[in-house]
């Protein structure tokens, strides 16, 4: 078997436990869509009597909250808390002696989870959502791919950061704190809670500069037709190039530890 051949194994046995255990994306397909609800409840509310906030209309604002909770349904992973359970209990001996690549099989893994969460969860709480409420389709072909090709981004960028907030466990054993810290930012500061536009200027130019963005409001403003496409595939994939280096560079620095304290 080649070692791309490998990567997939590790994907196929994900999608395979997965699916062997789809209890509680049933149950999540309930969560979201009360999610999606209550925002939007509240979105009518802020919209009554006005046509347009900050550059999106009423159905804008609900196509936004359903459309980014959806995203956040695919791409949500736990590779920083399995991460940091290897690294505790010592599996990451183990896993290390296999002739792959643990980070990408890591993310084999997650791709394999992703897989399954848009045909059992993603979609069917889409198409509920959909018949329920006034929730508009892409604005053209345009929207419709870049917002695919920015849907596969924002797992790269998402599973990148749960992969740094994994490998810190070597250095201080515990991550919960950061877990907790990074998924708040995540819905945030990624515009998953509010839409980017609806803060104030300059903390809109403060969270330019920083990846949670391009985890669900890029995506999603494409989609909505609000962001030019090249521009935020660029962005997402500058952002995936940057935490693939940052993650090398803490990756290197966690198996010095490691060996270190296997000494």
């Amino acid at each position: 078997m080649t070692e791309w051949g490998a990567y997939l194994g590790f994907a196929r046995l994900r999608f395979a436990d997965l699916i062997a255990n789809r209890t509680r994306f049933m149950i999540g397909i309930g969560s979201y869509f009360i999610y999606v609800s209550v925002y939007a409840a509240i979105y009518r509310a802020i919209y009554a009597g006005q046509a347009s906030i900050a550059g999106l209309s009423a159905r804008d604002a609900l196509t936004y909250v359903a459309v980014a909770w959806m995203l956040r349904s695919l791409y949500t992973n736990t590779l920083d808390r399995e991460v940091t359970e290897d690294i505790r209990r010592g599996d990451i001996a183990l896993s290390l002696l296999r002739p792959v690549d643990y980070l990408w099989s890591r993310l084999a893994s997650a791709a394999g989870e992703a897989l399954v969460r848009a045909f059992i969860f993603s979609l069917p709480t889409a198409m509920l959502i959909a018949l329920l409420y006034r929730v508009q389709p892409p604005q053209g072909t345009a929207p419709a791919l870049g917002f695919l090709l920015g849907a596969f981004l924002s797992f790269v960028v998402y599973s990148q950061l749960n992969l740094l907030v994994g490998i810190m466990g070597v250095f201080t054993e515990h991550t919960l704190g950061i877990q907790r810290a990074k998924n708040a930012m995540v819905d945030l500061l990624g515009g998953v809670l509010i839409p980017l536009p609806f803060f104030s200027g300059w903390a809109q130019g403060i969270l330019a500069w920083l990846p949670f963005q391009a985890i669900t409001y890029t995506p999603v403003a494409m989609y909505l037709g609000k962001l030019n496409i090249l521009r935020g595939l660029l962005v997402q994939l500058a952002w995936a190039v940057v935490l693939l280096v940052l993650l090398r560079w803490l990756w290197h620095r966690a198996l010095d530890r490691l060996t270190v304290q296997g000494g």
